[in-house]
């Protein structure tokens, strides 16, 4: 965002962004109002990690064409998130490619508050990336947003703010156990920054595929105590 652009959000002239910038001007309590809901308090707290470290996510197909729509249409992340209900979060980390594979309802509630739907091939993309063979898609999601865990039955996986598998767990219904986390001490940003999931419908499949992968991560899955050994 230039500050020609920020300063017509704000309501003054680009001279007095220019000012607040070099600190040789103060904007008032409510010019700070309008500043901190365009521009937004998060980026520092979701990016910390990821600006610095060169192994961290790279944008997915879905995260690299939200990024560079809503900078042509001169959106702020705070206000798209106003517009969509997401989290600001949620959509940093759509952008930064740790929600590689964003769930259908919420590629809507953006196409929809950006006006322009994504096109076919980066869905495409976005899905052939994320497809496990044999099973199906491996969909993100925000663990966060309550109406973002699906009401279905899978595997499931919660990651913390550098990406680490921490929780493995299975249901018949994905929303229900996010929801029953919720009132656990660690369910907390950034211990549990964000999820994914498999659907598998049978019961013995999925008790089967989560003990295997808790095994395979052994203390990697902080959270879990079953079928580990410590």
């Amino acid at each position: 965002m230039t500050q020609t652009d920020l300063a017509s959000k704000v309501g003054v002239s680009q001279a007095m962004i220019h000012f607040w910038e070099k600190e040789k001007a103060t904007p008032s309590p409510e010019q700070k109002g309008h500043l901190k809901k365009i521009l937004g308090s998060v980026w520092t707290e979701v990016h910390a990690e990821s600006t610095d470290d060169p192994h961290s996510s790279q944008p997915g197909a879905v995260g690299g064409w939200l990024n560079r729509t809503r900078i042509e249409r001169k959106t702020s992340v705070p206000e798209l998130a106003e517009r969509t209900g997401l989290s600001p979060a949620a959509i940093y980390n759509i952008e930064a490619g740790r929600i590689a594979n964003p769930r259908a309802a919420t590629v809507k509630k953006l196409e929809e508050a950006l006006g322009v739907e994504i096109p076919n091939e980066v869905k495409d993309e976005s899905r052939e990336e994320a497809t496990i063979k044999g099973f199906g898609e491996l969909v993100d999601f925000d663990p966060h947003e309550d109406d973002d865990p699906p009401s279905l039955p899978g595997i499931y996986v919660l990651y913390d703010i550098s990406e680490r598998p921490i929780y493995v767990g299975q249901g018949a219904d994905i929303k229900r156990r996010i929801r029953d986390h919720r009132d656990k001490f660690w369910f907390k940003s950034p211990i549990v920054e964000t999820g994914a999931y498999v659907k598998i419908n049978e019961k013995e499949l999925r008790e089967r595929v989560e003990t295997l992968l808790i095994r395979f991560l052994k203390s990697n899955a902080v959270i879990n105590k079953q079928n580990v050994d410590r």
